[in-house]
């Protein structure tokens, strides 16, 4: 007989965010900018992972504290949270790019129709679409504009035409930050028919997203952005109108009701967000994921937003402080977690590639997009993150 479950590792609520950057080892002696990119494992993930292995070590995969049903109840419990809708609605993947692919394979689209994607959006939301240029369907790209509104007057234009059957859109851009206003794009796709995708990956645990609100058949994104989870985890969200009639392209072991029995074989299909789980999934993944969700969730998803844009403020005022401009700065009224740094006012000192070089000398982790210098803080940065950054930065500025 099993032993009783083991006391799951709490986290604490911090009232205030001071310390909190103590459960992320990476920010012990740098400063990780990057958590639009990866983000690295807390404290408290690797207390839960170890909790894990050592129940696993006894029990196998009978262990106790971690019968699979329950934590993937709990992943699609706190997602469906984050996004206001059913848990039956979400199914884990291992990538953006496998979600969209998998379902832009199982759906059907009519010739002569067309696909609208985001201009340089990033190669998962392209590349999964690309096949269907060979069955007579276009890909095209909207420009994004300078502001969100110039991009939902381009978007109108383009719906306009009469022919687009899918928009597969991510609500934050991944190299500027910019944010769309999801609300309006929802209603111009429902009014033009179009179904609107999501690549959730730069938006989910970062901006609000209501998918009550929100006409969105489909959305896939990474857990290892701004929701702190584990490298090769992702997680898609079908709608039940779009669930009807659905059937995913591949088969597997795992796609039918009673999968643990194997014999006979069998036809009846599980739900279609199941249908994305093939066969037998990385658990260790999930502990992660399972954790970090655990670890939001008591600070609160929609406070955890706050707080990032909170210390993005910081970054912003300390940038222009230095005389650094920002993307962000022709939609100053937008909350957003993605800095890009556009210019300085001396031109000749904005050098990214070098700027990003130099700060990495001082162990700042940093990204050069678009030709834009990018910074993306979570809760693990602290003011005196903020205040080592603008140190390192005014002194490339007296150096060059």
């Amino acid at each position: 007989m099993l032993s009783q479950h083991t006391e799951l590792p709490s986290f604490p609520p911090f009232d205030s965010w001071k310390g909190i950057s103590q459960y992320f080892p990476v920010q012990n002696d740098s400063v990780w900018l990057n958590y639009c990119g990866t983000t690295p494992v807390s404290t408290y993930a690797i207390e839960m992972m170890n909790l894990y292995f050592q129940e696993y070590a006894r029990f196998g995969i009978f262990a106790p504290s971690f019968a699979e049903p329950t934590i993937k109840s709990a992943i699609r419990g706190s997602i469906a949270e984050i996004l206001n809708c059913d848990p039956s609605e979400i199914g884990i993947v291992h990538n953006t790019s496998e979600g969209i692919n998998l379902y832009s394979h199982s759906i059907q689209i009519p010739k002569g129709k067309r696909i609208l994607v985001l201009e340089n959006e990033y190669p998962s939301n392209v590349y999964p679409w690309e096949h269907w240029k060979e069955k007579g369907v276009g890909l095209d790209f909207i420009p994004v504009g300078k502001t969100p509104d110039e991009f939902l007057t381009n978007l109108k234009t383009e719906l306009d035409k009469g022919d687009v059957f899918i928009l597969s859109l991510s609500p934050v851009h991944w190299c500027t930050g910019v944010v769309f206003d999801m609300e309006a794009v929802s209603i111009l796709c429902e009014t033009h028919s179009t179904k609107l995708v999501i690549d959730g990956s730069q938006a989910v645990g970062h901006i609000p997203l209501d998918f009550r609100k929100l006409k969105v058949a489909f959305c896939a994104f990474a857990a290892w952005k701004w929701l702190l989870g584990p490298l090769g985890l992702g997680v898609v969200y079908l709608s039940k109108e779009e669930s009807k009639g659905f059937k995913l392209i591949f088969k597997g072991q795992a796609s039918v009701v009673n999968d643990s029995s194997y014999f006979p074989y069998r036809d009846e299909w599980k739900p279609a967000a199941d249908q994305f789980e093939q066969s037998t999934i990385n658990f260790n993944d999930w502990i992660y994921f399972y954790a970090s969700l655990r670890m939001l969730s008591t600070l609160g998803f929609s406070r955890v937003r706050e707080r990032i844009y909170e210390v993005a403020g910081m970054f912003k005022d300390a940038l222009h402080d230095l005389g650094f401009t920002l993307e962000s700065d022709t939609f100053p009224q937008i909350k957003t977690g993605i800095l890009a740094i556009t210019g300085h006012k001396d031109s000749s000192k904005f050098q990214p590639e070098a700027i990003q070089a130099f700060l990495k000398q001082r162990k700042i982790t940093t990204a050069v997009r678009l030709g834009r210098l990018r910074l993306a803080p979570h809760i693990a940065i602290e003011e005196e993150h903020v205040a080592r950054v603008k140190e390192a930065l005014n002194d490339y500025l007296k150096q060059n």
